[in-house]
């Protein structure tokens, strides 16, 4: 009887010894808080990225509306009229002569209706040689020949209406 009371006994010893290396509740908690915290920051990450997937995409579809508009802009031409009321002013200078050689820079640069036109009063010498580009038929069409100077030469320029 003393041989199972021993043996008995050894068992016990023996479940206590291994429950007590066992992690304690304490440790359980951490580990499961630590699983917790890990799934969390997995979960914020992935709506970090969603979010920057979506600016992302975002900002495409900006620069693709950005660049069909450009498009469309492109596709309206400058037509040019002979008997048009308005024309872009591209210099004026007081030698006929610097006023003759911007005109013919500007037909260089594509605009065959470059020209240049006298104005002022001979009498008293004040006397202006101002190039002009074109005859267009209205406002808007003079300021997109306007926007097209400045964007394709970088050149400053006024509206003119003619007489």
């Amino acid at each position: 009887m003393n041989r199972i009371f021993t043996r008995v006994l050894a068992v016990v010893a023996m479940m206590l010894v291994v429950q007590a290396c066992g992690p304690s509740e304490q440790e359980l908690q951490q580990q499961e808080q630590a699983r917790l915290d890990s799934l969390e920051r997995v979960r914020v990450m992935q709506l970090e990225q969603a979010r920057a997937d979506s600016l992302a995409m975002v900002r495409l579809e900006n620069e693709q509306d950005e660049a069909e508009e450009e498009e469309a802009a492109d596709v309206m031409e400058v037509v040019f009229e002979p008997n048009g009321a308005f024309a872009v002013q591209v210099g004026s200078w007081r030698s006929e002569t610097m006023a003759d050689s911007q005109a013919e820079l500007w037909k260089e640069r594509g605009y065959s209706n470059a020209y240049t036109v006298q104005y002022g009063d001979e009498e008293t010498g004040d006397v202006w040689f101002r190039v002009r580009l074109g005859r267009v038929a209205d406002r808007e069409m003079a300021e997109l020949l306007q926007r097209e100077v400045m964007d394709e030469h970088g050149a400053e320029s006024w509206i003119s209406l003619l007489r």
